[in-house]
């Protein structure tokens, strides 16, 4: 297994995301840029959506546990709600 995170949309999902190719493995950390660039480009058009979906996506490689829980980005995560409740 290698150390770098990868992902690859599910060909099901393919037409929601343009061009970013269905079926093929890529560096998580690329993917990402792209998405939060095209999420962006949605809300400065007065569209809002999420970035991503990840049921849409299968992931592989990576270090396990590279990124503690209370690095979750959404307020509804878990891990996120019980450390700010940690902090207050």
């Amino acid at each position: 297994m290698t150390d770098i995170r990868e992902c690859r949309l599910r060909p099901e999902y393919g037409h929601l995301y343009g061009t970013l190719p269905a079926g093929v493995w890529r560096r998580a950390r690329e993917v990402a840029e792209l998405l939060v660039a095209r999420a962006s480009e949605a809300r400065r058009q007065g569209i809002d959506q999420r970035t991503f979906d990840a049921r849409h996506f299968e992931f592989r490689g990576g270090v396990a546990g590279a990124r503690p829980p209370s690095w979750r980005t959404r307020a509804g995560d878990r891990a996120t709600r019980e450390a700010v409740s940690e902090r207050e």
